[in-house]
């Protein structure tokens, strides 16, 4: 029986200890404690990417990248949109580069990825992504209104 309870013991600090070494502790901790969801609820991604699906019409989402990157002082490098799909690069004074891709996916969902680069910053792909859908919100582009 001693050993059993042993076992348990070993396999539960073991698995704490891996998602302590992972970073998620105090997500997964908070996550347990509460009702609400920790994180970015909206925007999720793998290395320095972030994507979001909006409810906003494709041509909104476009001309909310654009304004987003002028608003961040971004200088573009390449700009190509066409029928259905945005790809738009731009670069930062560092010469960072984010590249946006906006693609619409039904005539009111439109799919936004930002990515950095893999050497870039997860930080400038959320604020870029951020800053597209605080256009979208300055605008009144949103078609649902998720506020009440």
């Amino acid at each position: 029986m001693r050993t059993k309870f042993n076992s348990i013991v070993l396999f539960a600090t073991t698995c704490f200890f891996l998602i302590m070494i992972t970073g998620c502790t105090t997500a997964t901790l908070l996550t347990g404690l509460s009702s609400a969801p920790s994180g970015v609820s909206y925007a999720s991604g793998f290395g320095s990417t972030v994507y979001s699906y909006q409810i906003v019409e494709y041509e909104d989402a476009v001309e909310a990248a654009l304004r987003a990157a002028e608003t961040l002082a971004l200088e573009n490098k390449y700009k190509d949109v066409k029928g259905t799909r945005a790809d738009l690069r731009y670069i930062d004074e560092k010469d960072g580069v984010i590249d946006i891709l906006v693609e619409r996916r039904t005539a009111k969902t439109t799919f936004i990825q930002v990515d950095a680069g893999f050497f870039g910053s997860k930080g400038m792909s959320r604020l870029m992504l951020l800053q597209i859908l605080d256009e979208i919100g300055e605008a009144g582009d949103f078609i649902e209104d998720w506020s009440n």
